[in-house]
This record gives structure tokens, sequence and C-alpha cells, in this order.
């Protein structure tokens, strides 16, 4: 990031008022600003799909340090998240809900 995207963010942090999703060039991340709790001013990044620049969800992943960027990756990355999710939508995907006779 050069020095005038990072003035760039610095001043749409501050312009930003408390829980707004400040969007980025970056498909799905947004740059969450949190209400001031003892003088103390925290941001997030939120990973949240999005589909024509609007969020699918309505609360993503956020994050404040690399280290928690690091382990969600791991997470990820792990083979029994795909198989743990082919499973719950083979049981659970929206399916009709069958009539019943009465």
């Amino acid at each position: 990031m050069n020095k005038q995207q990072r003035q760039n963010l610095v001043k749409a942090v501050e312009q930003a008022t408390p829980w707004e999703k400040i969007p980025t060039s970056l498909d799905g991340i947004y740059i969450v600003k949190t209400p001031t709790h003892n003088n103390c001013q925290t941001v997030f990044v939120e990973i949240n799909p999005s589909m024509n620049g609007q969020p699918t969800k309505r609360r993503g992943i956020y994050l404040k340090s690399l280290s928690e960027l690091n382990e969600i990756r791991k997470i990820c990355e792990n083979e029994k998240i795909e198989e743990l999710i082919t499973v719950i939508n083979q049981y659970y995907s929206k399916k009709e809900m069958p009539r019943i006779e009465i």
C-alpha cells in the first residue's frame, strides 16, 4: 500500500460512523470502524463474500490482527471443512418442505 492509499484509508476511517462498512478495491473486503471505547478507536477488516459489490452475508468474519488472519487461513485449508460442507448441503440444503395431508 503506497503513502496516498494509506492517507485515503485513514481519512475514510476518520470520517466513517461507528459500524459503517467502508468498501475497498478488494472484492469481499471491507473496513469496519467500531465505536470509540475509553478513548481508543478499533478498526477491523471484514471478510464477507460479495455479489455485485454488495455483501452476501449480514456479518462477515472480522479480523484485527495478522495472527487472526493466519488462524483463519489454517482453518480454511483443512480438507475436512469441504467434506463437512458437502455433507451439510446434502442433508440440509434448501429443499421444499413436504406437504403433510391431514
